[in-house]
């Protein structure tokens, strides 16, 4: 079963152990805007912050809109994530 981008949303900020106001903290976003990307009442989503996200999960984009199951970036010659 394929995890829907507000499973997808919740499940990364868990596995930090990060509560919403934390991420909102550490994000930049609201904590508002990204409890509702994790709720059943989704509002659209920013190119933004879904970038925001992708970076700050260390994820692609793709993989937040549930369109590659790879989950991590690739990076070139193992650099460090910048």
């Amino acid at each position: 079963m394929e995890l829907s981008i507000q499973e997808r949303l919740k499940d990364l900020r868990v596995e930090r152990g990060l509560t919403l106001e934390q991420l909102a903290e550490k994000t930049h976003l609201s904590k508002s805007a990204l409890g509702s990307y994790e709720g059943d009442n989704l509002k659209d989503i920013s190119h933004y912050a879904l970038i925001e996200l992708a970076k700050f999960y260390d994820v692609t984009v793709d993989y937040l809109l549930g369109r590659s199951q790879i989950k991590n970036r690739l990076r070139l010659f193992n650099s460090p994530a910048p």
